[in-house]
């Protein structure tokens, strides 16, 4: 990331935050709705026949995280890209903000507010997410990483799952993943954390 684009999405971010949750108190309905047309809960309602569903998407920041995944019996192993994924704000602020940050994440970054993969049912899979943050401008100007976080679970025939990627405190962050066949409902899925995975390249 750099200088320039971190300054812009971090006025961004603040303005965010400075919004609080003046949204959702307006009009909770349409903040509800936003974030649903932006997160990947319409995709969980639909899994075709012979596979299972994973979305995947960010949250405790505005901050991007690439996600891979590796079916490989080795641990570590031959993953491949899902994409780059950042949490804009929806439900929480304006959408013409939301719209704006998610536009200048894209730019940047090369981020969507939520990636999906179709997966086959029944085969461990190993998910790799990997964070970056950016704060300030000139001489004030901060970078790191996170991770990656690796885990690995089994999918079920005909279920969905949400597969976030959160972040705590810098440079805190962590996986999570929830079967949300029941989109309204999700279930928290145990999974089998993998250490040592290197950094993607």
């Amino acid at each position: 990331m750099t200088p320039g684009g971190s300054t812009l999405l971090h006025l961004i971010t603040a303005f965010l935050l400075l919004s609080g949750c003046a949204y959702r108190e307006i009009n909770p309905e349409a903040a509800l709705a936003d974030e649903r047309a932006n997160n990947g809960y319409l995709e969980l309602q639909e899994v075709l026949p012979g596979t299972a569903k994973l979305v995947f998407r960010t949250a405790g920041a505005a901050y991007p995280a690439h996600f891979s995944v590796s079916t490989a019996v080795q641990a570590c192993q031959e993953f491949d890209s899902v994409g780059n994924v950042v949490y804009a704000g929806r439900g929480i602020v304006y959408p013409w903000i939301a719209n704006m940050a998610q536009r200048g994440h894209r730019t940047v970054n090369k981020t969507e507010p939520y990636r999906v993969r179709e997966v086959y049912p029944g085969d461990p899979i190993q998910i790799r997410a990997y964070g970056s943050w950016a704060d300030g401008a000139g001489a004030g100007f901060r970078s790191g990483n996170c991770g990656p976080v690796v885990a690995r679970f089994t999918p079920e025939h005909g279920h969905a799952y949400i597969v976030e990627f959160v972040w705590g405190s810098k440079p805190v962050c962590s996986l999570a993943v929830a079967d949300a066949t029941q989109p309204d409902a999700p279930v928290p899925v145990p999974v089998e954390t993998i250490s040592d995975c290197p950094a993607p390249r």
